[in-house]
């Protein structure tokens, strides 16, 4: 009885310890239950990032985690809402990966991804000469992260694509090939972020916001660049093809003539430069955007759009770079080595041409010229008819010369009248109703065919022969009525 008694309440004694654990669990079990990509507060304690089933005190710790791990498929991060997730410089990332931020924030150090610049051990993941770069194709998704950057010198040639959304006051985006490399393609897209040079707690790198000089897409979309030397800064030195739009992006007091940076970047500073180095093609679209400048400020001097390397020590010979642009008002300038002195003073005014272009015109790509406006002021005359005795005719539409839009509708012109000669139309060769041939009167033109009378009578005569032949009926009739009643 005593060992049951024992035994009874030697398992109720477990059951009490147990459920704090339980209870832990279960709450556990409840704050990793996402809402969307959000975790809950109470889920991170102290930390700030989770990845994996562990949490992390800062983003860099977690970017870490995840390379250690070496993950098979894209390792996903979550961020604390709105918690700043430490101080970070060159964190390491070469797998793919997506981070959630929640509004969260980077708040120190360069604030960067850093891709392909270093080798790194995946057992340790520190940086290792027994390490590797890059060794395969990566994507990179940032969403809702503040302050975030990305980085690289590159060292392979696998395709890094990067795509940032609702990422504010973002540090920069910077990547280049080395010398020995130019073949790694990077594909950047931006869809509504912005970099702000005049933040004073998560400021932008005031000298350049994205800088590319490889092959590959980029694409940006509704993004702010405020107080940037140069906001975007392509130099593309690749022999490949890399293609730019921007679209509906808002540069605001970039440029400045009177900025810190304004000395340092005078012959090349610009809110939007491009230049391809000889061998290299870059194709830049433009649609929607607006140059801003604040009262009393003005550009450095390269306009809004600098296409072409000015410099004094810039290869005489450079690549291909086009234009096409709409819905946007821009000075466009086009520099040749040369056009700056070595002091930073222009040397020779000939190699540069500049040109305004308003919002409504519409600029097309040009591999010889760069680009062309159309203003529409040159037209020609399309589908114009004249008009005949048989159709109308047409003034013909006014047509825009480069870009076929029709400028002025045409008007429709009446039918003119016949042209008779010799009885019929020399144009359509239709009788002339009112025609007397030579030789004839008016009468003759009437005649019928009738058996000659001497006159021309042809109405009566041909009564008279109606009238008898009636009269010759009728009698016939009672002849023969009157021969069978006898």
């Amino acid at each position: 009885m005593k060992k049951k008694f024992f035994i009874c309440l030697l398992s109720l004694l477990m059951v009490f310890t147990m459920m704090p654990a339980m209870a832990m669990a279960n709450e556990s079990e409840e704050n990793n239950q996402f809402a969307g990509n959000v975790l809950p507060d109470s889920s991170f304690g102290d930390n700030t990032v989770y990845y994996n089933g562990t949490y992390y005190a800062t983003l860099s710790e977690a970017l870490k985690g995840v390379y250690m791990s070496e993950p098979k498929d894209t390792a996903e991060i979550y961020c604390k809402p709105g918690a700043d997730v430490g101080t970070m410089t060159h964190g390491h990332v070469a797998d793919d990966i997506i981070i959630y931020g929640n509004g969260a924030y980077v708040s120190a150090g360069e604030r960067d991804l850093e891709i392909d610049t270093y080798k790194y051990d995946r057992e340790t993941g520190q940086q290792s000469n027994a390490g590797s770069f890059l060794d395969k194709d990566i994507t990179v998704q940032v969403f809702d992260l503040n302050g975030i950057a990305a980085w690289g010198q590159r060292n392979t040639s696998n395709t890094i694509n990067l795509f940032f959304e609702n990422c504010q006051n973002m540090e920069r985006i910077y990547f280049t090939n080395t010398n020995t490399n130019k073949d790694g393609k990077i594909n950047i897209t931006l869809n509504n972020c912005s970099f702000d040079g005049s933040d004073e707690e998560l400021k932008s790198n005031v000298n350049t916001s994205v800088y590319s000089n490889a092959a590959g897409d980029i694409s940006i979309n509704n993004t702010t660049f405020k107080e940037i030397a140069v906001g975007l800064n392509i130099n593309h030195k690749s022999e490949g093809v890399q293609n730019i739009t921007l679209k509906d992006c808002v540069f605001e007091d970039c440029a400045l003539s009177d900025s810190l940076q304004a000395e340092s970047t005078k012959t090349y500073g610009a809110p939007v430069r491009v230049v391809a180095q000889d061998g290299a093609r870059t194709n830049l679209t433009i649609e929607n955007c607006k140059f801003i400048y604040s009262d009393n400020k003005e550009n450095c001097g390269n306009g809004d759009i600098l296409i072409g390397d000015g410099r004094y020590d810039a290869d005489e010979k450079q690549g291909i770079v086009t234009l096409a642009m709409t819905g946007t008002k821009a000075d466009i300038m086009v520099q040749e080595a040369g056009y700056y002195a070595a002091d930073g003073t222009v040397a020779d005014p000939d190699k540069a041409r500049r040109v305004s272009v308003n919002e409504s015109d519409v600029v097309f790509a040009d591999s010889e010229s760069h680009f062309i406006v159309d203003r529409h002021d040159s037209f020609k005359i399309v589908g114009a008819k004249e008009a005949t005795c048989t159709s109308e005719g047409y003034t013909g539409d006014k047509v825009c010369k480069i870009c076929g839009k029709t400028i002025e509708e045409g008007t429709v012109i009446a039918r003119i009248a016949h042209t008779f000669k010799d009885g019929k139309c020399t144009v359509c060769g239709v009788a002339d109703p009112d025609y007397v041939p030579a030789g004839t009167t008016d009468t003759d033109k009437g005649n019928s065919g009738g058996p000659g009378t001497g006159d021309d009578s042809d109405m009566t005569l041909w009564l008279a022969l109606l009238m008898a032949s009636i009269a010759g009926a009728l009698g016939a009739t009672v002849y023969s009525r009157r021969k069978k009643a006898q």
